[in-house]
């Protein structure tokens, strides 16, 4: 259980600080690299296949900092290991300034990745907690927002400081990141409600959650991550190399992307406050997998920028998938669960990536990346449409 009420926590406080968690882990230290790839590849920096696979390594090193989560967090507490992993996050953006080639770069860009697991577990967990029920999809929404912050910044800047090399955007995604950090830190400032040792012991667990679905949060979270793999690694590179447009086409669209996560998650949130989260998350599901499908099969302009909004909004998707989470087992379940489920995201999407990287590696076709996680998409519709209602819904 949780000790006092939840309305005696500044949720709002604690979720602009989530946001400011997520702008450095998941708006930078995963997003940032998209709008970069055609340059590193056009400069020589590294190939095509050496980029896609760093791209990869990241994903794999979220995976990594899912599972050592709750070491962190049982020998520092959620607010220091938070702290610790932003100024790790931050170290790595500064160190992937150097051009010191593949193995340098997959180095600091797992290590990121590393960061991003634990802040994904931690941040939503922590809000969650804080926050009254009826506000609950504006708080995550809010928190999401963080990374749309991070894609709009970089869809805008990047393009601007290629023209001072690579060295230059790195630096400029860096430097960003500080700022993000000093939110965050702020933001966790706020009085953090903490779980007691009785919930964190599995024999005196109370949840009621079936396992049914368990599983379906599980596999709803992963066929996500699965769907995002074409936009999130190749959706600049494709506008850029595949379809011939320049760069300042392919920063405007990844602006677009990100003016969809940063309006499109907190829209979503609410509208789930509204309608209920279990209706909210096939909506989601069944517009993204038709956004991914769209621009492999139709080029022209609307059908371009109606993928890059409406996929960009993709963080609503995990969002709601942590909302609904919350209300099946509640705040003291929360991290067990949700640590699952990032597990989860982590493993297919590196097992995902590594696959459709090596799938375009091998034909130089961008339509079966992107079908291949719209598919993933529609799946993750159908399986978070079985889930049984909460008693909050």
């Amino acid at each position: 259980m949780i000790t006092p009420t939840q309305s005696t926590y500044p949720w709002r406080r604690l979720a602009i600080g989530g946001a400011g968690v997520l702008l450095v882990g998941m708006g930078l230290g995963r997003f940032s690299y998209t709008p970069l790839i055609p340059a590193i590849v056009t400069d020589g920096a590294l190939s095509a296949a050496e980029a896609g696979y760093v791209g990869a390594f990241n994903l794999a090193g979220f995976v990594f900092g899912a599972l050592v989560e709750p070491k962190l967090r049982r020998r520092w507490g959620e607010r220091r290991s938070l702290q610790i992993a932003l100024i790790a996050a931050l170290a790595c953006l500064i160190a992937s300034t150097a051009p010191w080639g593949f193995t340098w770069l997959a180095f600091w860009r797992g290590l990121v990745g590393v960061c991003v697991g634990v802040m994904m577990i931690q941040a939503l967990t922590v809000v969650t907690r804080a926050t009254p029920p009826n506000h609950l999809g504006a708080a995550t929404g809010m928190v999401f927002t963080g990374v749309g912050v991070g894609i709009v910044l970089s869809g805008i800047l990047i393009p601007k400081l290629l023209a001072y090399g690579l060295f230059g955007a790195w630096v400029g995604i860096a430097g960003i990141g500080a700022v993000g950090v000093c939110i965050a830190f702020w933001g966790l400032a706020g009085n953090i409600p903490e779980i007691t040792a009785a919930s964190e012991d599995p024999a005196q667990s109370t949840s009621t959650i079936h396992p049914a679905d368990a599983a379906r949060l599980i596999a709803s979270q992963g066929l996500f991550t699965v769907g995002l793999i074409a936009h999130t690694i190749y959706w600049i590179d494709y506008l850029v190399r595949g379809l011939g447009h320049d760069m300042a086409f392919g920063g405007a669209h990844w602006a677009l992307f990100g003016l969809g996560a940063l309006t499109g998650t907190y829209l979503w949130g609410r509208l789930a406050d509204k309608i209920g989260f279990q209706a909210g998350l096939v909506l989601v599901f069944a517009s993204l997998a038709a956004s991914v499908a769209l621009p492999v099969l139709n080029s022209s302009t609307w059908a371009l920028i109606a993928s890059s909004l409406i996929v960009g909004a993709q963080p609503g998707c995990s969002a709601l998938l942590s909302g609904r989470a919350h209300q099946i087992v509640g705040g003291a379940e929360m991290p067990k669960l949700w640590r699952r489920m990032t597990i989860s995201s982590g493993i297919c999407q590196a097992i995902g990536s590594y696959t459709l990287v090596a799938l375009f590696n091998w034909n130089g076709d961008y339509q079966p990346v992107f079908l291949i996680s719209a598919t993933a998409m529609a799946l993750g519709a159908l399986a978070s449409a079985g889930l049984r209602p909460a008693q909050s819904d």
